[in-house]
């Protein structure tokens, strides 16, 4: 018994020894990781910074990204790796000009910075301000033959430039200096399948639409739209077609609509554009009478399109309206910005009715996406409104209200896969008030987009369910089209 007591003493002494030495080998650990963190160089610590912040730009939270550079800047100030990257930021952001003087600073101090250079001169290239560029890349080139990363810039500007020669003799050099380079073969390539300068690629395009729409007041339309687009230079492009809209309802004979245009485009040097048509519209009653349109469009900044112009038109959007042989003039205007995954749209239109109504229109949309997956899928949301106003309601079979606005948040989904299917699915929910209600009602759409690319062919099939006023004076609406195009 005494024998037992002793052993069971020796093996719990045993265990509280092997604990003791558990403790001792953990601390010794903790001290080895501690002196080992501490003896990070300020350069390691600066390039997990920087590598950090990228990883977070590259997922889409600018916040964050902008936060670990202004810790680092806190504690290392003046680091030319950590401003470069406060840079990158500021491009994200759309904040250009600061990125373009944060780079001018550093280049100040340090004249030779290959990587402020290389910023500075991607910069550049995407405003479209290739002179200034191109001088960059070839500095860096000329300090260092075999920079590939300046070669491949370089190639990328002339080619958009329309210096197909020069991007050639610039890739044979490039090519000499790095024979496996994938990028520089990809843009031999894209070189090799351009036509040679002086023979500029021309694009020309046949389509044929057809839709079909109805609504709860038992209006019913088929459109059918024939369409050619040729391109005579790459500032001249001219387009004709023929539109035809058979209207009918539940219990009458159908009556159709006819129309045609020729239109001409011509650009007018990098910002400006100018386009105008002229037509003609036969009414049910087998009466006619001509269309016209002018537009000026403006290219201020990269991304953003202003146009207005002046036009005359039909209306036509129910078989009732038919009966008056209506058309309409006056004076429109639209914007148009498509930024990094941001979109606003808007327009506005001031018109003439021929049966002495006149009619304003105000609609508008902001839409953010935010993709993933190399862009192959994204979720968006935002926000659309419309107002529309008459002075007159002449039961002329079309919606001709006092007042009305809408006010509608988005949400939506997109993809793409692969070469061939593009699909957007785009829900709106909110809101409508006519001035004679008491009040809102709710309100919203829904639309399905689905685009098929097979070469020169694209298809088009599209369905749109309105739950809100359409221009019939339904509250209920769908629609339905199809679009088949080919390019050569």
């Amino acid at each position: 018994m005494l024998l037992s007591v002793d052993n069971q003493a020796r093996g719990l002494e045993q265990m509280k020894r092997q604990a003791i030495f558990v403790r001792i080998i953990t601390a010794l650990l903790a001290l080895v990781s501690t002196h080992l963190f501490s003896q990070q160089t300020p350069e390691q610590e600066i390039a997990q910074i920087v590598a950090q912040s990228q990883q977070s730009l590259s997922e889409h939270n600018e916040q964050k990204a902008l936060s670990l550079i202004q810790q680092g800047l806190i504690k290392f100030p003046n680091r030319e790796e950590l401003q470069i990257q406060l840079a990158r930021i500021y491009v994200e952001q759309k904040k250009d000009r600061q990125a373009i003087g944060l780079l001018n600073s550093i280049l100040l101090a340090n004249a030779s910075s290959r990587n402020a250079k290389l910023e500075l001169a991607q910069i550049f290239g995407y405003r479209e301000n290739y002179k200034e560029s191109d001088r960059l890349y070839r500095e860096l080139l000329a300090a260092d033959p075999d920079d590939e990363t300046a070669s491949l810039g370089l190639v990328h500007n002339l080619s958009l430039e329309g210096k197909r020669a020069e991007a050639r003799a610039q890739l044979q050099q490039a090519f000499s200096r790095h024979p496996t380079s994938l990028q520089l073969q990809q843009y031999s390539d894209y070189l090799a399948s351009e036509p040679v300068e002086g023979q500029a690629r021309q694009f020309h395009r046949i389509q044929n639409s057809e839709s079909f729409f109805a609504d709860t007041s038992g209006n019913r339309s088929v459109y059918s739209g024939q369409g050619f687009v040729y391109q005579f230079s790459k500032n001249l492009t001219a387009r004709i077609g023929v539109d035809e809209t058979s209207l009918w309802k539940t219990g009458t004979f159908t009556q159709t609509v006819l129309s045609g245009a020729g239109e001409a485009r011509l650009r007018l040097g990098k910002y400006v554009a100018v386009r105008t048509s002229a037509g003609a519209v036969r009414f049910a009653d087998t009466s006619s009478q001509v269309l016209y349109n002018g537009d000026l469009e403006l290219y201020p900044l990269k991304g953003l399109s202003l146009s207005g112009g002046f036009s005359r038109y039909p209306i036509s959007p129910t078989f009732d309206s038919t009966a008056f042989d209506l058309l309409a003039h006056g004076w429109h205007s639209h914007i148009d910005y498509r930024g990094h995954n941001f979109t606003v749209a808007g327009s506005l239109s001031l018109a003439h009715y021929s049966d002495g109504n006149h009619a304003e229109r105000e609609w508008g949309e902001a839409l953010r996406w935010f993709p993933w997956h190399d862009n192959q899928f994204a979720i968006g949301g935002g926000y659309a409104f419309r107002h529309i106003h008459f002075t007159k309601d002449l039961n002329h079979g079309y919606f001709s209200p006092n007042q009305y606005r809408s006010h509608l948040g988005a949400a939506g989904f997109r993809m793409r896969l692969g070469k061939h299917y593009r699909g957007e699915y785009m829900g709106y929910g909110g809101a409508e008030i006519l001035e004679d209600f008491a009040g809102y009602s709710p309100a919203g759409v829904a639309v399905m987009k689905n685009d098929f690319l097979f070469g020169p062919w694209d298809l088009s099939a599209d369905y749109t369910y309105y739950h809100l006023i359409q221009a019939t004076g339904a509250f209920r609406t769908n629609a339905v089209g199809v679009t088949l195009g080919y390019k050569f």
